[in-house]
């Protein structure tokens, strides 16, 4: 018997019914959950993906955190407001403690964000911060080097968590990460796993039922199915594509998915000179392309089709962006506007083939199989196109050397819960990872006013024209909203899937 179970967004799992293996398997293990995962974490490294680890695996938390409906929800702040327009007032948990045993309060808050955002870019253009104030032991102000309203939600990013003073060496080197939440870190072995065990003073109202997890690296994707099927790991996170019906049909396992903040997309080098500096070409792209196609040919249909850059239906952001829409006949249009004709089936341009390079890299969206379908159509539809699927470092230099047409990368959209994070960091003109050259005055401005905006009328009709000009710009062009796909051992139970991507180990039993 198996079961795949697919959630809509938002909704909370139903509990999983149990079958296949005897419950004594995880005893045997004394209590450890053993969780696969094809990229290695690195809890040693807070500059890598972003920190992100922390709060998947709940070893730290953050000061807001958001729930299954993307909804700002308290963490270690119990409350929030604006007192003015460059200042927040955080009242904090009472009765926290860290797993090395002190406590937490504003000072610890201060020291953290401090930090943080001097050790890392990153984490300084995400908050702004001109100043953390400790009020008293409970309350905490922050305050920013400009009006920021959306401050509470990017206090929900994992960059953010509050890490504990041991957390940082004397000269503020990170040393460990020193968290509040579930599980408590206890050690890393390079290239293989990352250990920890269960915190008995965690402060929520779940506690962890198994006393340790190990995320163990098994970057080969069959060698990891295959190490599920043979009990080596209980949980499969990021499931291979072609491997799913391989899986739901295992007495036993299950399949878990469920859409997740996330999107696949191409982003267009618009230098002067190459072929997609001409606006015209790049909307002819977007109308050419079927994501309908892509999403199937490339993830088995686990994907949504992509013709936004931000997946509609969020409460959270203005839903009337006038989306893409599969029409060749639009595109040919365009590429004749644009001075191109089709000779032999080609699309061509005074005498010469349009040639494009593509540059993607592997991971567990699919990221580099999405490439290659929309390759494969490309060709199809007479574009002579180039693909190099490497690493995302091998990526990022091709792109930040502006060696390509087309750069395909999975970003977690909507992981705050707010446009602001994800506009400025890859689009915004001086955005340090816009490497793609395009520059829109109107688009700068309005993100640059729609930061100091409360939610309301104004702040709506703001991010309505910014999404509108990145499609009618076409600086991308958006390929897949991600789902996420996992599998498990069918004797767990309270495995849930949430939309920017966390475990909630926690609430797993067996």
């Amino acid at each position: 018997m198996h079961r795949r179970t697919f959630l809509s967004l938002g909704a909370a799992l139903a509990a999983i019914t149990a079958a296949g293996f005897p419950e004594e398997v995880l005893a045997k293990k004394g209590g450890t959950l053993v969780v696969g995962l094809q990229s290695e974490e690195l809890p040693l490294k807070p500059e890598s993906a972003r920190s992100r680890f922390y709060t998947r695996a709940d070893v730290c938390d953050t000061l807001v955190q958001l729930d299954r409906d993307m909804i700002l929800q308290p963490g270690l702040a119990t409350s929030w407001e604006r007192i003015s327009k460059e200042t927040w007032r955080f009242k904090l948990r009472e009765g926290v403690t860290f797993h090395d045993g002190t406590a937490f309060d504003a000072a610890s808050v201060k020291n953290a964000l401090e930090k943080i955002t001097a050790l890392m870019p990153y984490a300084a253009g995400l908050l702004q911060l001109k100043e953390v104030r400790v009020i008293d032991p409970l309350t905490v102000e922050v305050e920013t080097l400009a009006p920021f309203a959306s401050l509470p939600n990017q206090l929900t990013d994992a960059v953010t968590v509050i890490h504990g003073a041991a957390s940082f060496d004397a000269n503020g080197k990170f040393v460990k990460p020193i968290g509040t939440a579930a599980w408590k870190f206890v050690e890393y072995i390079p290239q293989d796993r990352t250990i920890l065990e269960r915190f008995d003073g965690y402060w929520g109202e779940t506690k962890a039922a198994f006393e340790r997890v190990e995320f163990v690296l098994i970057p080969d994707d069959q060698t990891r199915v295959i190490a599920l099927e043979t009990g080596e790991i209980d949980i499969l996170i990021d499931v291979p594509r072609g491997d799913i019906t391989r899986i739901e049909a295992t007495e036993g396992l299950q399949v878990i998915s469920a859409p997740i903040s996330g999107v696949n997309y191409g982003a267009f080098n618009c230098a002067e000179g190459r072929p997609l500096s001409d606006r015209r070409l790049r909307l002819a792209l977007n109308y050419l392309i079927d994501r309908e196609l892509v999403v199937k040919a490339a993830l088995d249909g686990f994907g949504r089709p992509a013709w936004q850059f931000f997946a509609p239906g969020y409460r959270w952001l203005p839903q009337n962006v006038t989306p893409y829409r599969h029409d060749p006949e639009e595109a040919a249009k365009l590429f004749t506007e644009a001075g191109y004709t089709k000779v032999d089936g080609k699309w061509g341009k005074d005498g010469e083939p349009l040639v494009l390079n593509v540059q993607a890299y592997h991971n567990g969206t699919g990221n580099g199989f999405i490439a290659e379908a929309m390759v494969a159509l490309f060709k199809r539809e007479g574009i002579d196109a180039t693909l190099n699927a490497g690493t995302y470092d091998g990526m990022v230099e091709f792109a930040k050397r502006g060696d390509y047409d087309i750069a395909v990368q999975y970003w977690t959209a909507e992981m705050t819960a707010d446009p602001d994070l994800h506009l400025t960091s890859q689009f915004k003109s001086d955005a340090g990872m816009n490497w793609q050259s395009w520059k829109n005055e109107r688009f700068d401005a309005l993100v640059d006013k729609g930061r100091t905006l409360d939610r309301g009328t104004e702040w709506d009709a703001v991010y309505t024209e910014v999404q509108q000009i990145l499609q009618d710009d076409a600086p991308i062009i958006p390929l897949s909203h991600a789902i996420f796909v996992n599998a498990f051992r069918s004797e767990l139970k309270g495995l849930v899937i949430h939309p920017a991507r966390l475990y909630n180990l926690k609430a797993v039993t067996a």
